[in-house]
């Protein structure tokens, strides 16, 4: 996985039924690293990932991906896996800013 994040994910569990989010911000260092993601049709939905959890494929995929419909596990949300946060600011490079600088924006997608 690259560092910083794509801003395109789908959740193999729904997160409170939503599994499409954007990674809106992104920081902390090594072990320490962090992602915000809001979801793409309920902007209320936020949630705070640690990175090593971002880059479990059987959690997360990169990229807006089709999903078949599973039940929320209460076990995940029991497990802390995914932390609820008020955190709404984009980062710079999210093209979510006004000015937008087209120069740093982060890529949605992987580029093959």
């Amino acid at each position: 996985m690259i560092w910083p994040p794509n801003k395109a994910w789908t959740s193999k569990i729904g997160i409170e039924g939503q599994f499409h989010f954007i990674a809106i911000n992104y920081g902390g260092e090594l072990l320490k690293k962090w992602v915000i993601l809001m979801s793409v049709i309920d902007s209320s939905i936020v949630v705070k990932v640690s990175w090593s959890k971002l880059s479990d494929l059987s959690i997360w995929e990169s990229g807006w991906g089709e999903i078949n419909y599973v039940e929320p596990s209460k076990v995940v949300k029991n497990k802390g896996i995914l932390k609820t946060t008020g955190c709404l600011q984009p980062s710079a490079d999210s093209g979510l800013t006004i000015p937008i600088n087209k120069n740093i924006i982060r890529p949605w997608f992987d580029e093959d």
